[in-house]
């Protein structure tokens, strides 16, 4: 099911499989300023990642001895929330909890509420992830995954925008490849003589940018005059990867902040020491901020 939240500046639908957002329009102009799902590009819209981030290695984990396997990004973009009875307007919360078909494949108990919030032209997406359980401390990545529409974007184009990271020097990245794992290797970013990251084939040539180590905790995207704003988006997570389709220059780009990281490349390991693994104790609910959005009129 669709579901609407709006202010005077912003319409957006979030649906109820996966909570996730499916179209954000500014009022003002009827300008879509989301990502459509076109699956020439790319059919996702904006998943919540959990209790994965990125991939695992073979598509297992271990945890006690045992060993399970899961998805790449886990298993909630897959599952029908409910909603909340506290929305407004404004705002509303889809919820989602372990069931037997989960416990095959994660065993733990949670419930897993997504907030999404509208003030003036920002839009926020937090979670929360609540542990039941009386003896067992929850273990899990959590992480957001927004396609942003590119207005420049037309296919004789080499670049369909830029990226303005802050802060803007000093960053370095590793590459999501094999199994959407990461390897050890670091790189420096492609950049302009203004210090910009363009948007393009050649940026993601070798996939997806992580920025690990909290080094990128705001990224304004631009337009291809490198000036006009598009959107400025801001997040309390260790990780920001961002990505396009490899070799496909894309109409969108993805700006996703991680609670988590994918394995190494050749390692499956226990999942409470996955890299940036989240912990609640029994009884506790942990909050996350997964994003605000600033679009610019």
């Amino acid at each position: 099911m669709d579901y609407i939240i709006e202010n005077d500046c912003l319409r957006v639908t979030v649906r109820s499989f996966g909570a996730e957002v499916v179209r954000v329009e500014d009022k003002d102009t009827g300008r879509e300023l989301w990502w459509n799902g076109n699956p020439a590009f790319w059919a996702g819209f904006s998943p919540i990642l959990f209790p994965a981030c990125g991939g695992l290695w073979n598509g297992e984990y271990k945890y006690r001895g045992k060993t399970y396997s899961m998805l790449k990004h886990g298993f909630v973009r897959n599952m029908e929330f409910e909603p909340v009875a506290c929305g407004t307007a404004t705002s509303i919360s889809l919820r989602v909890q372990d069931n037997d078909e989960t416990r095959g494949q994660y065993p733990f108990s949670f419930v897993l509420t997504i907030t999404y919030a509208l003030d003036g032209r920002k839009l926020t997406c937090n979670a929360s992830v609540a542990n039941p359980s009386e003896d067992e401390t929850l273990h899990y990545q959590i992480g957001g995954h927004p396609a942003i529409m590119l207005p420049d974007y037309s296919k004789e184009a080499e670049i369909v925008g830029y990226m303005r990271p802050e802060p803007a020097e000093g960053i370095s990245v590793v590459r999501a490849s094999e199994q959407g794992c990461f390897g050890g290797e670091r790189f420096t970013v492609p950049r302009t003589a203004e210090g910009l990251i363009p948007i393009s084939v050649e940026t993601f040539r070798n996939e997806a940018l992580i920025f690990d180590k909290w080094q990128v905790r705001e990224i304004t995207l631009l337009r291809t005059d490198m000036k006009t704003e598009i959107c400025h988006i801001s997040h309390g997570a260790p990780v920001l990867l961002v990505w396009q389709m490899t070799d496909l220059l894309c109409p969108y780009v993805c700006v996703e902040p991680w609670y988590g990281m994918p394995d190494r490349i050749g390692y499956s390991v226990d999942l409470d020491i996955r890299p940036y693994s989240q912990h609640a104790m029994p009884g506790t609910v942990s909050r996350h901020n997964l994003w605000d959005i600033e679009f610019m009129s």
